[in-house]
């Protein structure tokens, strides 16, 4: 048990494409690297930026339907085999609440306790649920009126916007005019802040190595408070 609770944290490699991860690995770089070859070619380093950050959706997309799609067979394999204890059933919640909308997690996760039900009727609850929802991300959650988001989602962006110096940044672009003189330095800044915190958050750069559970969903929130950033003062 050990040994399978260790290979869920890790988002069981079965099934994902790590050709996903690497993308968003790499759209991130191009991202704080600005002011390396691309300067030369690329004169609008605000719309270069968002450019690199929209790019990530495909791959983000395609890496959180793969993870979900692995930490469902795991679940529904374990619960083939024997029935769950709440521990057990606790390490799939985690999993699954970085993987889906509240709301979808909400109808899963009313299912994922011990509470008697005999494995068989348990099986067909969870795998109808499983069934019928999908995993979501930060583009989706980004495309919703601002007061249809998650409590859960805007909390981390703030976290992450605090983190990145968002909100100071924005201060400096508030004042008129709002020059490309003025606005350069706040660019170098946010892509300093970026990397650092990349860096800090250890990013896995080997192929052979799965964003881990935690670690996802605050990519995630980074790449929206980037974008929300450079959006608002475009």
């Amino acid at each position: 048990m050990d040994k399978r609770r260790q290979e869920l944290r890790s988002f069981a490699k079965d099934g994902i494409n790590p050709a996903h991860q690497m993308v968003i690995l790499a759209r991130l770089d191009e991202y704080c690297q600005y002011r390396g070859a691309t300067k030369y070619y690329e004169r609008d380093p605000w719309e270069y930026m968002r450019r690199k950050l929209q790019e990530t959706e495909p791959a983000i997309e395609g890496l959180k339907g793969e993870l979900y799609a692995s930490t469902r067979d795991a679940l529904l394999a374990e619960l083939r085999e024997s029935p769950l204890d709440d521990e057990r059933y606790g390490d799939f919640r985690i999993l699954f609440e970085r993987l889906l909308g509240p709301g979808d997690f909400a109808d899963l996760a009313i299912h994922l306790v011990a509470d008697g039900t005999p494995r068989e009727g348990k099986l067909r609850a969870i795998s109808t649920v499983l069934d019928m929802v999908k995993p979501s991300n930060l583009f989706v959650e980004e495309r919703k009126p601002a007061g249809e988001r998650a409590p859960s989602w805007e909390k981390l962006i703030k976290e992450l916007a605090a983190r990145l110096d968002i909100d100071r940044l924005g201060l400096v672009l508030a004042r008129k005019p709002r020059t490309q003189r003025r606005k350069a330095p706040v660019l170098r800044r946010l892509r300093r802040n970026v990397s650092e915190y990349c860096s800090v958050l250890h990013i896995p750069t080997d192929p052979t190595q799965t964003f881990t559970p935690f670690m996802l969903p605050r990519i995630e929130g980074l790449i929206a408070a980037n974008l929300r950033f450079l959006n608002k003062y475009r």
